[in-house]
């Protein structure tokens, strides 16, 4: 049967669609320019994807091409889900909440006919005629509220679909006759809905692959609420606490049983997760959340029997996430935590101890690390989508044509460059093709005479790059060819080797970041300058004083006195320049950054100068320099 993974790199997460078929997977890039939102198999061909901003598209996996495209109604975020009826006549697209509290939230569904994606059924609200148990979807905005206007539609957990073949969700505030919770089923012919009510209680339903049961955690109407835990009066000796959870049919809605798991001497967690088996005569419960450091699971049979409550020692006492991951196996039952398996017997369950733990020798423990293709096999698949830059030659001529051209493109369509916020590309030299980090590696190695093509590159890319940010909505930058580094840092760094005066360009590189999160430009491109170039004149002087700025902007914290000393900069200017022109030189620096807005920085001028204070303290030198710094300085006295 073929298995759908979601997967990317960190930098272009979530973008590709993987579809597992024979032991091979097919991968496929259904939003170049933005990420998979949600995803799910459409029959024995089909896989509907749906980006972030709203896209919806049709791809036939198999032939690797569309079949259709459409945008959703409405405006984003698309934080939606995606529903698939059994037979793939039905996609529904819908946004919905976890019953965590009675709050109200204005969900929405679509409903489309999976062959052309056309809209079937599209509703913001609810209608209700004549106060009965019938209405229908309404597309009209239900906020505010009006007295002739829609219901809010809030959707509690996922859809499914009813033996009927209805969709159907658990609607919450949204029903008629004072009803707070209730059950809606969408008829397939028509527009319209059914309502059924539910006890109030505000707590999560699994339903049964057919839709005709669901569990839910028993309510006690009589309380006003879900009790931590009931009597066990099944077995003897000293009645034990158990977690009680109810049975219910959904043709007719009605309660069908109350049936008592986990007995124990100690108050259970809460249930968590429930996963049924196939002929929907038992189902598997999971009890406590990851940080309650354990975590259970037990087979309850719609004939009231039950397994023990099984845990893992492998896992005790650790905060793991863990997840059923095939309940249908006739021999062990796989649970997932992270990513590893490790499995229950089948022959277990009928042990009469009311609990037992599995030891690692016997829990077939299996290290999966990946959920889909490896890490490698989708870097290169991304690859292949990248743009790419035709070099002729890897001589001087021909890779200074190439960078020409390179910058003509983005001073032209920077943004169509991009996949989502990363800028990678791949240049096909002389028929073969090299990645960007090594192309750039290779032209600072062999000390390619290209410099002035690398640097009309650079200060293209960061005259653009600020409007392509603000107009994509981005946060601060553009990220590059590997996890850590932002857009062109290969070729920053061969700039930096080439031509150590290159500090002019290394400045706005370093503006133009998101400092808090891309730290390859200072630990490593800043680190690397510095050991091959040195501190050789007052002009690297200067920038290394900018640079502790830049770092101040950043946002880090130093525990050791400051940036000034971080690379040996204080040091150099001992023997270049004299305390006063060095104090000279910091306060043009200081009054420059200042002076910038762009530049972002949390930090005043008298913040930044109290923190240059602080560092220049931290060395005989720099204590020379303190009273020059006073003398010359125009900050308020108070600071001096």
């Amino acid at each position: 049967m073929p298995r759908l993974a979601i997967t990317g790199t960190e930098q272009r997460y979530n973008t590709v669609a993987a579809v597992e078929d024979g032991g091979r997977w097919r991968m496929i890039l259904p939003f170049p320019q933005d990420s998979i939102r949600a995803a799910a198999l459409v029959g024995a061909a089909g896989l509907v994807c749906l980006s972030d901003d709203g896209e919806l598209c049709l791809i036939d996996w198999r032939a690797g091409r569309d079949r259709v495209r459409r945008r959703l109604p409405g405006e984003g975020p698309f934080n939606h889900k995606l529903f698939v009826t059994r037979d793939a006549d039905r996609i529904a697209v819908y946004r919905s909440h976890g019953p965590k509290n009675d709050e109200q939230y204005f969900d929405d569904i679509v409903v489309l006919r999976a062959s052309d994606l056309e809209i079937l059924q599209h509703g913001r609200g609810l209608v209700w005629h004549a106060d009965g148990p019938v209405g229908s979807l309404s597309p009209e905005e239900a906020y505010p509220p009006r007295p002739d206007g829609p219901a809010i539609l809030t959707i509690h957990g996922d859809l499914f679909e009813d033996p009927g073949g209805r969709l159907a969700f658990i609607g919450f505030r949204c029903g008629p006759g004072g009803s707070a919770y209730g059950l809606c089923r969408l008829e397939r012919a028509g527009a319209t809905l059914r309502y059924d009510p539910l006890p109030d209680a505000v707590k999560p339903y699994w339903f049964s692959p057919s839709g005709r049961y669901a569990v839910t955690p028993h309510s006690d109407p009589a309380r006003g609420g879900v009790p931590e835990a009931a009597a066990d009066t099944g077995d003897a000796g000293p009645p034990r606490l158990g977690q009680a959870v109810e049975l219910w049919t959904t043709g007719p809605v009605a309660r069908a049983a109350t049936l008592v798991a986990r007995p124990g001497s100690e108050p259970p967690h809460a249930i968590t997760e429930v996963a049924w088996e196939p002929d929907e005569r038992a189902f598997w419960i999971k009890s406590g959340y990851f940080w309650d450091r354990t975590t259970d699971f037990q087979r309850i049979g719609l004939d009231g029997t039950r397994s023990p409550v099984f845990s893992f020692a492998r896992y005790d006492g650790a905060k793991a996430v863990s997840a059923f991951a095939d309940v249908a196996d006739a021999e062990r039952v796989e649970i997932r935590f992270f990513s590893d398996s490790v499995y229950i017997p089948r022959a277990r369950c009928a042990d009469a101890a009311p609990a037992r733990t599995i030891t690692p020798e016997e829990d077939g423990y299996r290290s999966r690390p990946s959920a889909g293709p490896s890490a490698s096999a989708v870097r290169r698949f991304l690859a292949r989508s990248q743009p790419v830059v035709t070099v002729a030659a890897f001589s001087a001529a021909a890779i200074a044509e190439a960078l020409d051209a390179l910058t003509g493109r983005i001073r032209a369509d920077l943004g169509g460059l991009l996949r989502g916020d990363v800028l990678a590309l791949t240049f096909e030299v002389g028929g073969r093709a090299m990645t960007e980090s090594a192309f750039f590696a290779r032209i600072a190695r062999e000390r390619v005479a290209v410099v002035p093509a690398l640097r009309a590159l650079l200060t293209t890319y960061l005259a653009v790059q600020p409007g392509v940010v603000e107009a994509r909505k981005l946060y601060r930058q553009l990220w590059g060819p590997e996890d850590d580094q932002g857009a062109l840092a290969p070729a920053m760094q061969a700039l930096l080797h080439l031509d150590p005066t290159a500090h002019d360009v290394f400045r706005d590189y370093l503006a133009q970041r998101d400092g808090e999160h891309e730290v390859y430009s200072t630990d490593v491109m800043m680190r690397t300058y510095i050991a091959e170039a040195g501190w050789r004149d007052r002009a690297m002087i200067r920038f290394g004083v900018y640079f502790a700025l830049i770092r101040y902007r950043d946002g880090l914290i130093t525990l050791s006195g400051g940036f000034l000393e971080e690379y040996g900069v204080l040091d150099a200017a001992e023997s270049l320049l004299e305390p006063a022109d060095f104090a000279a030189l910091i306060l043009e620096e200081l009054d420059g950054f200042a002076a910038r807005p762009d530049l972002d920085c949390r930090l005043g001028r008298d913040d930044l100068y109290r923190e240059l204070r602080a560092s220049l303290a931290t060395t005989a030198y720099g204590r020379t320099v303190l009273p020059a710094l006073a003398a010359r300085s125009a900050a308020p006295s108070r600071l001096a």
